[in-house]
């Protein structure tokens, strides 16, 4: 989620089951208010995720569709914090934040920042900061192979 669309780990960290959806169309997650197809090998690992918070449901939730958390902690009822799954991204080598803004970069200039902001819960200007920022980043990577 991250690296892919740009979602904070503590939006990532908040994700339960009731925001997976599996129909004959394949599988989405729902990050804002249209949910977001996803491609193969994430829809099956999204699955999994899903599959395994059911098996592993805590008596006691606290989310507001009283459905298991795709990413627990140890305590019932928690989900994990941003702060640990943070943690748990450098150690396999991945930067949450650097991670992020190259994902946001590269969405921003793929989508118009209304479609962003249904599939992701990017405001339209936040979206259009970040093309803006594409552009220049594109920008200054031509001027560099020129030289």
């Amino acid at each position: 989620m991250v690296l892919l669309y740009g979602q904070t780990p503590a939006r990532t960290c908040r994700l339960n089951s009731a925001h997976v959806i599996h129909d004959e169309h394949g599988v989405a997650l729902r990050l804002h208010t249209t949910p977001l197809r996803l491609p193969p090998p994430l829809d099956e690992l999204i699955l999994q995720l899903a599959d395994t918070a059911h098996e592993h449901q805590h008596a006691v939730m606290a989310n507001e569709h009283n459905a298991p958390w795709l990413f627990p902690s140890q305590r019932p009822s928690k989900p994990l914090s941003s702060k640990q799954l943070a943690t748990r991204l450098r150690r396999i080598g991945l930067a949450s934040e650097s991670g992020r803004c190259a994902a946001l970069l590269d969405l921003c200039t793929q989508m118009p920042p209304a479609v962003l902001q249904r599939l992701l819960g990017v405001s339209p200007a936040a979206a259009e900061r970040w093309a803006a920022g594409a552009v220049r980043t594109a920008y200054a990577a031509e001027v560099a192979r020129r030289s």
